[in-house]
C-alpha cells in the first residue's frame, strides 16, 4: 500500500475515535458540572488541561464547548476533528468505500458551523457519537480486511487508548465516588460494569474495569491489545524486518504487562501519572508508526499530533 494512502487510513481511524471520544469526555463533565458548580473555573481548567489545551484563561462551560465542540479553528474540537477525517477521507478515496465516504461528508456537512445554547450541547455530543457508530458500522460491513482496515484499526486503537486513559483520569479531576458512574456512563460501560460486578461499585472495582478488563471494548487493556494485533498483522504483510518493528511491539507490550501486573491501588493512588504514561506510549508508538510505514520527515511531529 502507498504510504501517503495508508497514513490518511490510519488518521481516519484515529480523527473520528478521536471525535467520539472527545464528545464522551465533554458529555461526563458536563453532567458533573450540574452536579456541582462551585468550582466551575477549576474544574473547566484541569479538564482543558487534560486535553493539552492551555491557552484559554478562566474557562467556563461555554469556553469548554467552544474548544472542545464547535469551533472549526480548535485543532481538540469535534468539529476540527471531523473536518480532519474528511481531508483524510478525500486523499484515500480510492481505497475506501462508497458509503464510508458518503458517511464521512455527510457528517461534515451537518456539523454546527457556529455557537449553540448550552441546552443543546447534549443532542450535539448525542449525535456526535452516533455518527462515529454509524462510521465503524460501515466501516465493519463493507470494507475488505486488507492493510488500509489494518491501518485505520490500528490508528483508532491507538486514540481509543489515548482518550480512554483521560476519561480514566477526569475522574480525579474532583473529589468524590460519584465521578466514577459518570466516567463508566462516559465510555458507555455503567450497564456492563453493573453486570460484571454484580451491582456493586467501588472506585478500585470502576478503575480496574475501565483500564484492565480487556473483554470491555473501550478499556485501556482492550485497545492495546488491538494495536498490538494490528501490527503484528502488518509486519507479516508488509514484510517489515523484526528491527522494524520491534520499537512500537515492544513499547506496548511493556505497557501492557506493567498495568496488568500493578497493584491496582497503587494505580488509583497515582492516576494521573499512570494515565500520562499511557498517553506518552501511544504519542511514541504512532511517531515509530510514521517512520516504519509513512516516511515521514520530522519524527518529532508525530509525536506532537499524537499528543494534540
Amino acid at each position: 500500500m502507498l504510504s501517503r494512502i495508508a497514513e490518511s487510513m490510519f488518521w481516519i481511524g484515529r480523527y473520528v475515535e478521536r471525535a467520539e471520544d472527545t464528545s464522551r469526555l465533554l458529555q461526563t463533565h458536563l453532567r458533573l458540572l450540574v452536579e456541582d458548580t462551585s468550582s466551575e473555573v477549576e474544574s473547566c481548567a484541569n479538564l482543558l488541561a487534560l486535553m493539552s489545551v492551555s491557552h484559554v484563561e478562566h474557562p467556563t462551560h461555554e469556553d469548554l464547548l467552544r474548544v472542545l465542540g464547535y469551533d472549526a479553528k480548535e485543532p481538540t474540537s469535534i468539529f476540527a476533528c471531523w473536518a480532519a477525517a474528511r481531508d483524510n477521507a478525500r486523499r484515500a478515496r480510492e481505497v475506501i468505500p462508497l458509503a464510508l465516504w458518503e458517511g464521512i461528508n455527510t457528517t461534515w456537512h451537518q456539523l454546527p458551523s457556529g455557537r449553540f445554547r448550552t441546552a443543546r450541547a447534549h443532542t450535539f455530543l448525542d449525535w456526535a457519537q452516533e455518527r462515529s457508530a454509524l462510521f465503524n458500522g460501515i466501516a465493519r460491513g463493507t470494507m475488505v480486511r486488507d492493510d488500509g482496515w489494518e491501518f485505520m484499526m490500528l490508528g483508532r486503537s491507538l486514540e481509543q487508548v489515548d482518550m480512554t486513559s483521560r476519561l480514566v483520569a477526569s475522574a480525579s479531576l474532583t473529589t468524590g465516588s460519584t465521578n466514577w458512574p459518570s466516567v463508566l456512563r462516559g465510555c458507555g460501560g455503567h450497564d456492563a460494569f453493573l453486570r460484571t460486578y454484580r451491582g456493586l461499585h467501588t472506585d478500585q472495582e470502576a478503575a480496574q474495569f475501565l483500564i484492565l478488563d480487556a473483554r470491555f471494548p473501550r478499556s485501556v487493556m482492550h485497545g492495546l491489545a488491538a494495536a498490538s494485533d494490528c501490527l503484528r498483522r502488518l509486519t507479516t504483510a508488509s514484510g517489515q524486518t523484526a528491527r522494524q518493528s520491534e520499537f512500537p511491539a515492544r513499547a506496548l507490550g511493556q505497557l501492557r504487562a506493567r498495568l496488568e501486573y500493578a497493584d491496582i491501588g497503587e494505580l488509583l493512588e497515582n492516576l494521573n501519572a499512570e494515565m500520562t504514561w499511557v498517553q506518552d506510549v501511544a504519542a511514541q508508538v504512532t511517531a515509530a508508526v510514521a517512520n516504519n510505514y509513512f516516511a515521514a520527515e520530522d519524527p518529532t511531529a508525530w509525536i506532537t499530533e499524537g499528543t494534540r
